[in-house]
Formats: structure tokens, C-alpha cells, sequence
């Protein structure tokens, strides 16, 4: 084995296992996940007095809850640290505990469990005899995956009940506990890829890992990040400004800013512009200052894109192309198309690493600090995927069904893996892109039995977007050890535990407030949402059976190959500024809402580069930086503020 290859071996007199760090981050996580729940799911205006909803901080790259657990216990550490040095964690523990929250939050995000719990009962609660689901569906559901008990579940929906009464809790124990299973099997494959593909992506290549940054820099010892006065300025102006519009929204009197999302479509009411679809305009100051962490290429691909998307419509609207499908251009199977684009390149760079691996697996010398041998974690994916694959088949998918889905998923999770690793964008959700909807798009619903497609409908809870898909920050916690000599050992016992503890954390803290809150009466409305959007379209597969989308099927294809044609002409001409990532994320819910701020990043960036050169953008740096902890911080402040007091607040966020 080359020197180059060979892992980062730990900083000499550090521990093995951090279990300081390990302690502390295992405490916060049902707080982080019960907080969490708290801004994202029980924040409707039946409970604060307002249809205003949010922050919405597992949206993005960057979770702003962990920044700000992670700014309070550095702000702690620092008081400790001056009245006995001994009981202060170092960098490396409070990483730890970065690294843990972190997974955590990936587990009880918006897009994760928050999808699987309301769509467990969704069909007992609500199937009736005018939508005929038992006859289509119910009857296919296996009573271990689903919750059948109506009165128990009623409480869950209406709340005001007690959440550990025994018939409560049996209702749900099977399908929580065998969803569970799952869960971890999912994590464990991922993290045995990524223990496959590190090395190649942290010591190799070299990428440059830019989400971890900012923790970086928040957690040094010596405390010079928190002395730079444009980061306090950047502080004041993002911080000022969720101030201000906090304060307007607790006294109506004081006028805020206007920086949340503004759809345009209203002042283009003719066609063929009012066919551009939704397009918002906002100026999210965290958004400014995560985009500035970006290359230029990929800030002007993010923006220039989305609103390549919105031309596109306008096209197809001018020509009658929109005539012949409501989904005309396909804009969430060309995204898709992207991302397959983005797995393929990934692959192909990965070939004479993945061919080492393969031959170093059998030898008898084992690597140093590994997370686990090559060799473990070869099996790890083959017995895992093949775990994945049989839980399926047992729910009533098909075998090739199964498989299919499987490397689908395994195919996006790297595609999000390589997009953080190389340039780390705001965001990264595809919705409408997973297996469930690509395979029906495909083949066609008809193609299904109905006990299929209600299996396969399963898909949707982990795959409806993928903003918190966890193969991406684990790797970054490899990253994270691999650049502070952290153990890797350490840092998988990390993954480990927060991996356990995030999930049964998430469990609770789900299952909890919809006994405490009810799930229709003072929950966000979205949160009984997912079980519809998951069940009114399998009651539409069976009902309407369809032929293969022959130009859905094309537009895949189209997103594919002009995502190796924009990487062709990267690698051709040096100076092009369509970078294929950009391509592939700009399609999204969330980039829509962030384009405009990234465009002015851009501007800014670009700017700098161009006058000032490296030199003065690492001078303004700080700044922007500034800019993403003074809306994190303030902003998470103004929920923890309402959620004591009992009143509405400001969301910095949506």
C-alpha cells in the first residue's frame, strides 16, 4: 500500500475513545430531538397562535440547531476551561459531540422520521368506506410494518392523552421496533461504504469537505475565530435583522424587514410567464454566507440553473409541449437523471481505488485506524443490502423491485455523499426522485400488483427527499477525525451510539408529542400530510393504472447525459462556469428558495476574486461566516424563547 493511502494516524496523546465527548453528546440527543420535533412539527398555529410555521433547520446542509448546541456548549467549555482547565473538553470532544447531534438530527428530521410515524397509522385512521382502501390496500399491509389499533391510535391524532399507557404503547412497539431494524440496517451500509470510499475522497483527492468548516473554526482552542471583527459584524447584521423581525412579530408596531420567500408568479398572471411555476425571491442572510463558502462555478450553476427550470416552462407552455403532461419539462426526473449523472462520475473515479480496496480486503495485514477492515465492511454492504432487500420482499415487493430500489437509493446517497464531499451545496432535497416514484414512472403502476405497489410505497417515508440522507455526514465525521487526528475508532463509536440513541430519541420524541399535542389538532399540518401525499398516490396507482411515462423515461436519460456533457466540457475547457453538480441540486424545493441569496454570494465572491484576489477573499470570510451564526443563533433563540413562553416567533427560515 502506497504512503499516500495510508490513513491519518491519531495525534499522539490523544485518547482512543473520547468518552467525555461520547457522555455529553449521548445527553443531548433526546433534547436535540425533542427540540427538534418541537420547531419543525408541533408549530402550527392551532399551538402558537399563528399560521406562521417553522424553522425548518434539517433543510439545509448545515443543521442550525447543532450550530447552536454546539456555539452554547463551546460558550460553556470556555467558562469551564477558566475556572479548572481539567474539566474542559478539548476540540477534538467537542467535535465528537458535533459529530453525534448531528446523526441525530438526520434521524428526527423533517424528511426522515418525521415521514414514518404519521404514515404507520394513516390507513386505519383514515380509510373509510368511500375511499375504499381497505378493499384496495389495507389488506396488503403487514400487520408488523403498520399500526391496525383505531383506538389507540386516536390519541396519537387528537392528543391530550398519555402516551405510556400500556394500549398505546402496544400498538406501536412491533412496527416502531421492525422500522427500526431497518433503520440501523440502512446506517450500517452506509457507513460501510463510506469506510470503502474515505481514503480515496479525504487523503487521495483531497476534496475539500467545506459544511465542516464552520465547526472547525467554532470549536479552536484558542479562541482567534471569535476574535475577528468582521465576524462580528456579519453577527450583527444577520443576528440585527432576526432581531428586528422578531421583535415585529411579538409587537405588530415594529416594522420588519422583508427578507422570507416571495413568489413572483403574481406579477406574470399571462402566458407564457405565468407557466414558470413557483419562483421566490428572498434574502436569507444565512443563505448569503453558505454560499459564499462555495466555488464560483458552482454558486453560478446553482443559480443560473433554477432559473434555467423556470425558462424551460415557459418554453413548453409557448410550444403546447405542456399540453400533452402537467409534469412537461419533468423537471424532478431530469433532477434525478442529474444525480444518477453525478453517481456514475463518482464511480468512474472510484474504480482503481474500489479495485485496491477489493484486493486489500483479503489480505492478512489489517490497514491502521480503520473504522472497521476493508475486508468487514465488503460483507457489511453484501449482507446489508441484501437484509434491505429481504425486508421488502417481505412487505410484498418483488425481488427485482427490491434490488432495483436498493441501488437507486445507494446510488442517490453517494451522488449527495460526492456533492458535500467536493463542494458542500446549501442544500440537496430531490423531491419526487426515489425508487418508488422512478420505478412506476419506468415500468409503469401497471406493471405492479396491487400488493406490490403498497409495498413499494414503503419507499416514500426515506425517500420523499433527501436533505438529510446520513451517508453524507458521516462522512464528514470521518473527515473531521481524519483532519484533527481523531481515532477512527472514536469516531465510529460515535456514529454507533448516536445511530442507537438518535433513533429510539426520535421514536420518543415523535410518538410522544402526538400523544401530548395530537397529530391533527396542534401539529404542523404537513405532519399528518405525509401520510396522505404517501396513500392518496398508491390509492391512484391502483385505481388509475398506467403505462410506462415514456417521457418521463426520456427526460431521465436527458438529465444523465447533459450531466456527463457539462462534466466533459469542464475537463475540455478549464474556464467553464456550468459546473454539473449545480445542474443537478438547482431543481429543488429548497434551491428555489435560495437562489437569490446565492446569487448574491456569487456576485460578492466572484467580486473579491477578481479585485482583491484569494488574499481578500480570505479577509471577508470571516464575515460571511458572521452571517450564517447570526441567523442560526438568533434564530433557533427566538424558538426556544416562544416554546417557553407559549408565543408565536420569529422563523428565520420559510
Amino acid at each position: 500500500m502506497s504512503r499516500r493511502s495510508q490513513p491519518a494516524a491519531p495525534l499522539p496523546g490523544r485518547p482512543a475513545i473520547p468518552w467525555r465527548a461520547l457522555v455529553v453528546g449521548t445527553l443531548l440527543l433526546p433534547i436535540n430531538a425533542f427540540w427538534l420535533v418541537q420547531m419543525e412539527m408541533a408549530t402550527s398555529g392551532a399551538l402558537r397562535g399563528t399560521t406562521d410555521l417553522g424553522p425548518y433547520p434539517s433543510t439545509l446542509s448545515l443543521f442550525a440547531n447543532v450550530i447552536f448546541l454546539l456555539a452554547a456548549l463551546a460558550a460553556l467549555n470556555a467558562a469551564l476551561r477558566r475556572l479548572r482547565r481539567a474539566w474542559a473538553l478539548s476540540q477534538n470532544e467537542l467535535l465528537i459531540v458535533y459529530v453525534m447531534l448531528t446523526i441525530g438530527t438526520c434521524l428526527a428530521s423533517v424528511d426522515f422520521l418525521d415521514v414514518l410515524f404519521p404514515m404507520l397509522g394513516h390507513p386505519t385512521r383514515y380509510a373509510t368506506a368511500s375511499n375504499g382502501w381497505n378493499d384496495l390496500f389495507v389488506r396488503y399491509l403487514p400487520s408488523w410494518l403498520s399500526v391496525r389499533d383505531a383506538d389507540a391510535l386516536k390519541g396519537w391524532y387528537t392528543g391530550s392523552a398519555n402516551p405510556y399507557a400500556w394500549a398505546h404503547l402496544r400498538a406501536w412497539i412491533v412496527p416502531v421496533l421492525a422500522w427500526s431494524a431497518f433503520t440501523l440496517t440502512l446506517l450500517f451500509v452506509m457507513f460501510c461504504m463510506n469506510t470503502l470510499l474515505r481514503i480515496q475522497w479525504t487523503r487521495n483527492e483531497k476534496l475539500s469537505y467545506p459544511i465542516i468548516q464552520l465547526p472547525l473554526d467554532m470549536t479552536d482552542p484558542s479562541g482567534s475565530f471569535y476574535r475577528q471583527r468582521l465576524l462580528w459584524a456579519g453577527f450583527a447584521v444577520a443576528g440585527g435583522i432576526s432581531l428586528l423581525n422578531g421583535m415585529a412579530v411579538l409587537l405588530p408596531g415594529i416594522s420588519s424587514l422583508p427578507i422570507k420567500s416571495r413568489d413572483l408568479t403574481p406579477f406574470f398572471p399571462n402566458p407564457p410567464l405565468n407557466a414558470m411555476g413557483w419562483t421566490p425571491i428572498s434574502l436569507f442572510p444565512f443563505a448569503v454566507g453558505m454560499g459564499f463558502l462555495l466555488p464560483a462555478d458552482m454558486l453560478f450553476s446553482s443559480w443560473f440553473f433554477c432559473l434555467t427550470w423556470r425558462v424551460q416552462r415557459i418554453v413548453s407552455s409557448y410550444f403546447g409541449w405542456a399540453s400533452y403532461s402537467p409534469s412537461f419539462p419533468y423537471v424532478n426526473e431530469q433532477s434525478f437523471g442529474a444525480y444518477m449523472g453525478v453517481a456514475a462520475l463518482a464511480i468512474w473515479g472510484l474504480r482503481q481505488h474500489l479495485a485496491t480496496v477489493v484486493r486489500q480486503a483479503w489480505e492478512a495485514q489489517p490497514l491502521p485506524d480503520q473504522p472497521i477492515s476493508y475486508r468487514a465492511a465488503l460483507i457489511g454492504v453484501v449482507l446489508g443490502t441484501i437484509a434491505l432487500i429481504l425486508f421488502f420482499h417481505a412487505a410484498g415487493v418483488p425481488l427485482w423491485a427490491c434490488a432495483a430500489g436498493f441501488l437507486l437509493y445507494f446510488a442517490i446517497a453517494l451522488a449527495c455523499t460526492r456533492m458535500r464531499a467536493e463542494l458542500g451545496p446549501p442544500a440537496h432535497d430531490l423531491h419526487n426522485g426515489g425508487p418508488d416514484y422512478i420505478l412506476t414512472a419506468v415500468f409503469g403502476s401497471r406493471a405492479f400488483t396491487p400488493q406490490a405497489l403498497t409495498g413499494l410505497t414503503w419507499f416514500y417515508w426515506f425517500n420523499r427527499a433527501y436533505r438529510t440522507i446520513a451517508m453524507p455526514y458521516q462522512m464528514e465525521a470521518f473527515k473531521i477525525g481524519e483532519q484533527r487526528g481523531i481515532s477512527m475508532r472514536g469516531i465510529s463509536l460515535a456514529l454507533l451510539i448516536s445511530s442507537l440513541v438518535g433513533l429510539a430519541s426520535g421514536c420518543w420524541a415523535l410518538y410522544a408529542i402526538g400523544y401530548t399535542y395530537g397529530a391533527e389538532a396542534k401539529m404542523a399540518s404537513h405532519f399528518p400530510g405525509f401520510g396522505w401525499e404517501a396513500y392518496n398516490r398508491l390509492s391512484g396507482w391502483i385505481l388509475s393504472p398506467r403505462d410506462t411515462d415514456v417521457p418521463a423515461a426520456l427526460a431521465i436519460l436527458v438529465g444523465l447525459g447533459f450531466t456527463l456533457l457539462l462534466q466533459m466540457a469542464r475537463m475540455r475547457f478549464s474556464g467553464s462556469p456550468f459546473h454539473p453538480l449545480g445542474y443537478a441540486v438547482s431543481g429543488s424545493f429548497s434551491l428555489s428558495t435560495l437562489w437569490m441569496p446565492l446569487l448574491i454570494a456569487w456576485i460578492f465572491k466572484v467580486s473579491l476574486l477578481r479585485y482583491g484576489g484569494l488574499a481578500a477573499y480570505r479577509r471577508a470570510l470571516p464575515f460571511f461566516l458572521g452571517l450564517i451564526l447570526g441567523d442560526f443563533l438568533i434564530g433557533c433563540g427566538w424558538h426556544l424563547f416562544g416554546w417557553l413562553l407559549g408565543v408565536n416567533t420569529y422563523s428565520f427560515y420559510f
